[in-house]
């Protein structure tokens, strides 16, 4: 989202019911990996984020342009 943020929506009743923030870009890309969701930022940053609490338990630096994609294979994280 342009406004840096992820939401967390209901999928039976369309409500948000989470909103997490951190990022200081644009939000371009998302997975969802177990109880974790990773997102992808403007901010040249992946935050791993707590999918229950919405908590960010990390934040992956060292690209130095805005990550546009995010996939999980295994154990690792790609971007």
């Amino acid at each position: 989202s342009d406004d840096n943020t992820l939401r967390v929506w209901n999928r039976t009743t369309g409500t948000c019911v989470r909103t997490l923030t951190g990022h200081t870009g644009s939000v371009n890309c998302v997975c969802a990996i177990g109880g974790k969701i990773v997102s992808g930022s403007d901010d040249n940053t992946l935050r791993i984020w707590n999918a229950t609490t919405g908590t960010c338990v990390r934040t992956l630096e060292g690209h130095t342009g805005s990550v546009l994609c995010v996939c999980a294979i295994g154990d690792a994280i790609v971007s």
